[in-house]
């Protein structure tokens, strides 16, 4: 795993790198010498790269932000914690949330502050000596442009473009259009893909890092937003065939350390936790979502709501593999007390007892047994096929739908044949019905059925009269990024 042990190795350096209160981050870098920080020049152009890498590992955008922008929204989510914890994250919940929210706020600080690294890599890359190392490097720092641009425009529609580095007296653009952000994030993962290795070919050290699928899975996902059917299938098409990735892996498996970068990763957030790094270079996104209470694995925000456990099939074991159950055992020797704070908690979040007791796992203050080492899934290969069969169903390609459809219950069948029938029906509003309920199933948990819901309309029909039409598509531009805009940037509407 090259990518956690070179971002540590180099992340002090990178710390330098301090953020004005600017939304874009542009106060100037210093003016450490390579000669002062022992580094070659081609460690520091990598350095440059991997701080884009790591700073997937923020709090703002891995941690509350993020569960409460993609997840507490969803309505398969509920709040959790106590009543009284993070009012923030309960106006997330209600949708009473106003421009003022301090973690809308900080997702869209925390994202910006991402694209404004990828451009400082850029920049710093342009002076190098050009050769396919360094195109490489471009490639990966323009796929994460991207992904941080994604973050944002799912969230609040069209974004101010900064495609360099924004010099001290250089002004903020203002926003532009949702098409033209939507392109400048296309044009970024088309110019990513070609360059960048398939994750067979760049082996175990290029974990963590941009590969041609991922590329071409943002990519897909991007087209999916825009109803482009036939792009989105054809690039989810490509992936499939390609034979990079597959379903091998048990459900119940797949969040689990040892599945991490397994055949099913499409693209993870790299986070480890080891005293001989001699600092972290883990997360919270685990510690805000573990267990609240006696067994002290976390905050306890982001707990599955009821409404998600009744959609589940009759025996889908995806059920006991995504929710722990308050009073009772999610491991020998792991009980749940009958009085914990919440009914239910997140199981793709838990650290194991035997990835807690690993050699060199600091448990300091009891910090780290919070799953600071659990990576984040941010694609998997089954997205990537449900979005295959999405986009089928949607060009009447039924056969080809009802196909990747079956792959994704054929894993989570586990082998018993008397559970998740197959689907056969050939009535397209019938099996559109039957694949967005695959999604919100598959991907419970894992930041996608807001925006699922958003994207198919149906949000204010199963979120009910507390989501505003005309308004909720959009979350509020921060105010307090406005008023440091000078009033170039301007409000979503409703807001």
């Amino acid at each position: 795993m090259k990518l956690k042990y070179i971002t540590a190795a180099l992340s002090a350096m990178l710390l330098a790198t301090a953020c004005s209160d600017d939304f874009l981050n542009r106060k100037p870098y210093g003016s450490t010498t390579n000669e002062d920080l022992g580094f070659s020049e081609n460690e520091l152009y990598l350095g440059m790269v991997f701080d884009t890498y790591g700073h997937l590992r923020s709090y703002d955008v891995s941690a509350m932000p993020f569960v409460g922008i993609t997840s507490v929204t969803s309505g398969d989510a509920d709040k959790g914690s106590t009543p009284t914890d993070s009012p923030e994250m309960g106006q997330l919940a209600n949708f009473t949330f106003n421009a003022d929210n301090g973690l809308i706020s900080a997702w869209y600080t925390g994202n910006f502050a991402g694209v404004s690294k990828a451009n400082e890599a850029l920049s710093f890359l342009a002076t190098a000596p050009q050769n396919d190392s360094i195109e490489v490097m471009k490639a990966e720092s323009r796929f994460m442009r991207a992904l941080y641009y994604f973050n944002l425009v799912r969230a609040f529609g069209g974004m101010p473009i900064v495609d360099h580095k924004l010099e001290q007296d250089e002004q903020s653009p203002a926003r532009s259009s949702l098409a033209a952000t939507y392109d400048f994030i296309r044009e970024d993962l088309e110019y990513a893909a070609p360059l960048l290795p398939e994750k067979s070919t760049a082996g175990t050290k290029w974990y963590g890092r941009a590969t041609r699928g991922a590329a071409k899975a943002y990519l897909a996902k991007v087209y999916l937003y825009q109803k482009n059917w036939s792009e989105a299938y054809r690039l989810t098409s490509e992936i499939i065939t390609s034979g990079e990735y597959n379903l091998s892996t048990p459900y119940d498996k797949i969040f689990t350390e040892a599945e991490e970068n397994g055949p099913e990763s499409v693209f993870e957030t790299q986070c480890d936790q080891n005293i001989l790094y001699g600092q972290s270079i883990g997360s919270q996104y685990a510690e805000v979502q573990g267990v609240r209470g006696s067994l002290n694995l976390g905050w306890g925000f982001n707990v599955p709501s009821q409404r998600l456990l009744d959609a589940y099939e009759e025996g889908d074991p995806r059920k006991d593999a995504t929710v722990i159950f308050r009073g009772t055992y999610v491991e020998p020797g792991e009980l749940v007390p009958a009085d914990a704070d919440n009914p239910y908690y997140n199981k793709k979040v838990y650290p194991w007892i035997d990835e807690r007791n690993k050699p060199n796992r600091d448990f300091w203050n009891g910090y780290w047994q919070k799953g600071s080492w659990i990576d984040i899934r941010l694609m998997r290969y089954a997205d990537v096929v449900l979005m295959n069969a999405e986009a089928a169903c949607e060009l009447g390609n039924t056969t080809d739908a009802l196909a990747k459809l079956e792959m994704v219950r054929t894993r989570a069948r586990g082998g018993n044949k008397n559970i998740l029938p197959e689907v056969k029906t050939t009535d397209i509003p019938k099996l559109r019905a039957a694949i967005h309920h695959e999604r919100r199933i598959e991907l419970a948990m894992e930041a996608e059925r807001y925006f699922d819901l958003v994207r198919w309309g149906e949000a204010a029909e199963v979120l009910g009269s507390k989501w505003v039409a005309g308004k909720n598509e959009l979350f509020p531009i921060p105010q307090r990024q406005i008023d440091l805009s000078g009033g170039t940037l301007t409000q979503n509407a409703g807001w």
